[in-house]
């Protein structure tokens, strides 16, 4: 219903009562009244409505008098002119001075509500215009925030996933934790799998006193439900004592989400606001969890290079091959990358005749090669080893690493992969690839040329796995966190406006779904310039008027199909312009 306010000038009491008090309020319109002229110009001076009806023969000011005061005075008001019959010739004169549309006395509510909505088609669309001007700049700045967020979210997680000490990881994390969220403190929960106890291993915050040692049972914690479900929690109590985090620590409010690396929960990561009374966001939230991705991989990364590190200075020999894998392995987020350059690093630096990885299909419950070196790629990666079955099965299924220097006489051999490629296997290694606790393939060296394998070549080995298992993991991960970023735009691609967005070339960068339903442009149109694309010319018009800087330029559109649309072309600095299309109603015939 509408709201728009509408100034009667009449001197008749009897229409100025059907209308002010019956007709217009009836559909929403508020209604005031003059009954002559002069004291109607001092209404209009005075209220500035949105429309006059006005009529043509008044006392002390004619109707053609007010509409001359109206022009010399600027004053930009749409005109119903309510007039009898025999006055065409001053309607004419009317018309002339800027009255949008007229009635004849007597009129019916039908005429008079229609006089009323094409008199103010106008004015509406001004008012639509500056609302969507006002949406499309709020639009944009989210679309900026976002994007800013999304730039510091992948560079503090890069940051952090290239540290390889536990405790800088921690730190950095807790950083970057109350700086995205504006929170008071945080902390990091981990799990202690010998006691099943989480412990605030780390914290900082405004009045944090040291590091903090007091274990919470997992079972009764908010925490722990936080590490059982996988999921986070936000809660805000700013009423008596708040929310008790433990005994004798209060909150007001409260943010947990979950380190999560490969499926398995490694602890929890949590912001606090204990005076402030600020609750936290579902952006909060999101950029938390965004933070808590990359903390997982890094922690993880952290814990087995350390570990890694150990058994290399005990003794092991052949650290700086060793050292030069895992640098390899772990300076690259590509699937396909990593294995390939997992295998070729580990044939290099051992006598061996052929290796290979196999990684868990958790669609076929079996394992697949993924990459091998001197056994016939095509051939091998046709195979799909049951879990369980052959070397390669029996390791990735137990965890548990395997060699044997005489293949042919061990109940363990899967001679159909022999069989299949034609490669005789005489003596074998094979490694689980660990990752949290949980194998998800096997490494394999075949046939060694300078000896036979022993317990030194499996404790070297198991370095080399455990490095593996880092490169393919983060790769895995990695596609992930891609995932996640990648759902920011999809908002974008079912949003009901036409959406497209252009270089400052007038290349065409982005178009959502409807825009390619609607305009009839397919995908290939991605990639083109304007000039190439079958669009109307209104809109090529408006696409190729000269940049306005903040100031978004609109234009209404009729498609094809006889719509009408709104379109907003706003720049976006240094990126480009966008170009956003909202469908109008019908005008009413």
């Amino acid at each position: 219903m509408s709201t728009e306010r509408i100034l009667v000038i009449d001197d008749s009491r009897q229409i100025i009562e059907h209308l002010v008090d019956q007709v217009l309020p009836t559909f929403g319109f508020e209604a005031t009244a003059a009954l002559d002229g002069q004291v109607g110009m001092a209404a209009i001076r005075r209220d500035k409505p949105d429309l006059i009806m006005l009529d043509l023969n008044l006392p002390h000011m004619t109707g053609l008098d007010i509409l001359r005061t109206m022009i010399a005075e600027g004053i930009d008001i749409p005109v119903i002119l309510m007039t009898g019959y025999g006055s065409e010739k001053n309607a004419v004169e009317a018309f002339r001075l800027g009255v949008k549309d007229y009635l004849i006395k007597p009129f019916s509510v039908d005429e008079v509500i229609e006089a009323i909505n094409h008199a103010l088609v106008e004015t509406r669309l001004r008012h639509d215009k500056d609302k969507l001007a006002n949406q499309l700049r709020r639009t944009q700045a989210d679309m900026h925030r976002s994007m800013n967020e999304i730039s510091t979210v992948l560079g503090i997680g890069k940051a952090v996933a290239s540290l390889l000490s536990v405790d800088q990881v921690l730190e950095r994390v807790l950083e970057a934790a109350i700086y995205l969220s504006n929170a008071e403190e945080s902390a990091i929960w981990l799990l202690d799998p010998k006691t099943n106890q989480l412990r605030t291993f780390a914290s900082q915050g405004i009045k944090h006193e040291g590091p903090q040692q007091l274990d919470l049972s997992e079972d009764t914690s908010a925490v722990g439900q936080v590490l059982r479900s996988g999921r986070p929690l936000r809660q805000a109590i700013f009423t008596g004592q708040g929310i008790k985090v433990k005994t004798g620590y209060n909150a007001r409010a409260i943010l947990y989400v979950p380190l999560i690396s490969w499926g398995n929960a490694l602890g929890v990561l949590s912001v606090m606001n204990r005076t402030a009374p600020r609750a936290f966001s579902e952006r909060d939230e999101y950029l938390l969890s965004a933070l808590a991705d990359y903390a997982a991989i890094a922690l993880q990364n952290a814990r087995t290079f350390q570990e890694t590190d150990n058994a290399l200075s005990t003794g092991m020999g052949d650290l700086r091959s060793l050292v030069e894998i895992i640098r390899a392995l772990t300076s690259s987020l590509e699937l396909k990358k990593v294995v390939q350059l997992a295998v070729r690093q580990i044939h290099e630096s051992w006598q061996i005749e052929a290796s290979s990885l196999w990684l868990v299909d958790k669609r076929s419950g079996g394992l697949r090669v993924l990459a091998n070196v001197g056994t016939p790629a095509k051939l091998l990666k046709q195979i799909n080893v049951p879990l369980g079955r052959g070397f390669v099965g029996h390791v990735a299924q137990t965890g548990s690493p395997i060699y044997t220097n005489s293949v042919n006489n061990h109940p363990l051999h899967y001679s159909t992969v022999d069989h299949k490629t034609g490669f005789r296997t005489r003596s074998l290694l094979c490694l689980p690839l660990m990752f949290g606790g949980v194998a998800i393939g096997a490494l394999q060296l075949l046939n060694k040329l300078n000896g036979e394998f022993d317990e030194q070549d499996l404790e070297r080995a198991m370095a080399i796995a455990t490095a593996v298992a880092i490169g393919v993991t983060n790769a895995n991960l990695y596609r992930q966190s891609e995932l996640r970023r990648q759902q920011l735009y999809a908002i974008l691609e079912h949003s009901p406006n036409l959406i497209l967005f252009f270089s400052e070339t007038n290349q065409l960068l982005l178009l959502n779904e409807r825009a390619r339903e609607r305009l009839d442009l397919g995908r290939d149109a991605i990639g083109r310039r304007l000039d190439s694309l079958s669009l109307s010319s209104a809109l090529i018009m408006l696409l190729k008027q000269p940049g306005a800087g903040l100031q978004p330029q609109t234009a209404t559109i009729q498609l094809a199909d006889n719509s009408i649309w709104q379109a907003t072309l706003a720049s976006i600095a240094r990126d480009g312009r966008l170009l956003i299309m909202e469908q109008l109603p019908q005008p009413e015939n």
